[in-house]
């Protein structure tokens, strides 16, 4: 049976030697470094009371040291051994909980049986902000596999996991009881009843996922778990003092969460970068903080309009129901009003480029209840202020997002690359990227990985200004080929990247064009091009292994040009429209400025 607490329950001796407990007490409370099987097989069995992990999907995620596309066969021994292992530090009465995607969700289940765990739930994690798809539903769900060693004899807080029923959130009944209910195995699927989302009282949980503009998020790791999701296992299935494992630190989210509540830790990851990262972000919290993210939905019942006997809505001022027109009316206007909460002053081109702006209105959007992804959400934004109706409204926006040409110059070239490399990758266009929260934070990823430093809305107020300059470049090219009366400017002959020396390049405006090998990489403009070159290619933060995995053996070019302007704008503009030509003579493959968008 489940222990319902310390008193009433006995642990059962694992039956190890009490000595072997120095080497696990030892690992506590810090990240281990290394291969976590060989880890595993040091530490002691039965070691553990609860285990949660998060392994690689095998869908080919770019980790910076683990290959994430075996094949089916290496992957299922490499997951029956390292689960094989969980399944020895486990204690007798301890709980396993994996997170695991479509692809192998139902084979680790089977493996888990076939080990000797034992099932108690098979729990989805609906999350908002799912991956982007073109040709297959938006995924936007991970499985959440719950296993126990001992089916008789195992921990279950049922008041610590207890939720409200819907006696009490939907009906606010006095009947209900106030502890709440247990969460069961039902899916109620009714979004327009809850103003937070899917009810979590149901199989179907409801936490966002930490997608790249929220506050949660870490930034160095690209899959990260919810604080609030993680509370809500560490609570049900272990107490205060009893060590949680999980053999895939990755963020370290994990050890976070168990540290903030009373829990020792123990983890474990390959690569020494993410585990220096994750430590800083154990370090940086204390036993007793209140965990980041979404709270489970508030005890109040929300509005829900009355609907007549074929499920249409009524309108609250006739009884009768809502026309499509009535439906959309309304639905634009409480869009407009979440816009006007959340503004600031500023336009909803800054609202949606700004991930803080725009995680403010995507709140907003959801307290009013109005149905839709973020991605829909944001692009029906654009089209109320393309029709002027956002005007119309009166809202003011009279905060102006102003970037010098002086600031861009630094983090131009990541962000048209970035522009480039993303769009190409998922077939959307720009404003269709910058929609889609999970789109626009790869695309700041990326941006980052070749002009490290800078904050997200910077990257992406840099590429709009490219698409905003790119006609204007064109046209200026139009007039450079007219005025040399001919299609061609010689790049000069190209230097090795690492025969450069950058002392002999000047400080001046220029261009630049990377070449790898016979294939044009990249054709770059900027206001200095010492300072451009060493933070893309010599300095100690560069972008130069974002280069390497573009081409080997990188060589660069100098196109001579004659530049006539004076001031800052207008060289600008004049580089712009040199790029726009060699661009068009030479359709490099990581420049956007010609490229026709939406």
């Amino acid at each position: 049976m489940a222990k319902k607490n310390k008193k009433t329950s006995k642990k059962k001796s694992n039956g190890k030697p009490k000595n072997n407990k120095s080497q696990e007490t030892a690992s506590l409370n810090t990240i281990l470094t290394g291969d976590c099987i060989e880890m595993m097989q040091a530490l002691p069995e039965g070691s553990i009371d609860l285990a949660f992990a998060d392994p690689p999907f095998n869908i080919g995620y770019k980790y910076d040291v683990y290959d994430d596309r075996k094949t089916v066969d290496d992957y299922l021994e490499w997951s029956k051994q390292w689960m094989t292992e969980v399944h020895r530090l486990l204690k007798d009465d301890g709980a396993f909980w994996l997170a695991i995607g479509d692809d192998f969700a139902a084979e680790l289940k089977i493996l888990a049986h076939q080990l000797g765990f034992h099932s108690r739930n098979w729990v989805i994690w609906y999350y908002t902000f799912g991956v982007h798809c073109e040709s297959k539903f938006t995924r936007s769900h991970t499985h959440l596999l719950y296993f126990v060693k001992n089916p008789k004899e195992f921990t279950f807080n049922r008041d610590a996991v207890a939720v409200p029923s819907a006696r009490q959130l939907v009906y606010n009944d006095k009947r209900a009881n106030p502890k709440g209910r247990v969460p069961d195995d039902t899916w109620i699927l009714r979004p327009q009843d809850c103003q937070d989302g899917f009810n979590p009282d149901e199989n179907c949980w409801y936490f966002p996922r930490v997608a790249g503009t929220f506050k949660e998020r870490a930034g160095f790791h690209g899959c990260q778990m919810p604080e609030q999701l993680l509370g809500r296992i560490i609570r049900c299935c272990s107490r205060a003092g009893e060590t949680v494992f999980d053999p895939f630190s990755g963020s370290a989210s994990t050890s976070v969460v168990a540290k903030k509540l009373h829990r020792n830790f123990l983890t474990m990851e390959l690569s020494e970068e993410y585990a220096e990262k994750g430590q800083e972000r154990i370090d940086a919290v204390q036993p007793g903080d209140p965990l980041d993210g979404a709270e489970d939905p508030k005890l109040s019942a929300p509005v829900t309009y009355p609907v007549d006997g074929r499920g249409k809505q009524l309108s609250k001022a006739t009884d009768k129901p809502m026309t499509d027109k009535q439906l959309k009316e309304s639905f634009e206007s409480e869009l407009i009003a979440a816009f006007a909460e959340a503004h600031e002053g500023y336009s909803v081109d800054r609202l949606v480029l700004d991930p803080k702006l725009n995680q403010a209105f995507l709140d907003s959007c959801l307290r009013k209840s109005l149905e839709g992804t973020p991605l829909d959400l944001n692009r029906y934004l654009f089209r109320l202020r393309k029709s002027g109706k956002i005007k119309l409204a009166g809202i003011e926006t009279e905060k102006r997002t102003s970037y010098s040409w002086d600031e861009l110059d630094k983090y131009f070239d990541a962000a048209e690359i970035a522009w480039k490399l993303t769009v190409d990758e998922h077939r959307v266009s720009l404003d269709d990227l910058y929609c889609d929260p999970v789109l626009a934070a790869e695309f700041d990823r990326t941006a980052a990985q070749f002009a490290p430093g800078f904050q997200s809305i910077d990257y992406r107020w840099a590429a709009l200004t490219v698409r905003k300059q790119s006609k204007l470049a064109r046209s200026r090219s139009e007039k450079i080929a007219r005025d040399r009366n001919s299609t061609k400017i010689e790049t000069g002959k190209p230097i090795k990247l690492e025969k450069l020396d950058l002392e002999d390049c000047d400080s001046n405006p220029g261009l630049y064009v990377i070449q790898s090998g016979k294939k044009q990489l990249y054709v770059g403009e900027t206001l200095n091009l010492k300072e451009r070159l060493d933070r893309s290619f010599f300095g100690k933060k560069s972008g130069k292994n974002a280069w390497r995995k573009q081409g080997n053996s990188l060589k660069i070019a100098f196109p001579s040009i004659n530049i006539q302007s004076k001031s800052t704008s207008h060289v600008a503009n004049e580089l712009l429209g040199y790029q726009s030509f060699i661009i068009a003579e030479h359709t490099p493959k990581l420049n956007a400025l010609n490229q026709v968008v939406s």
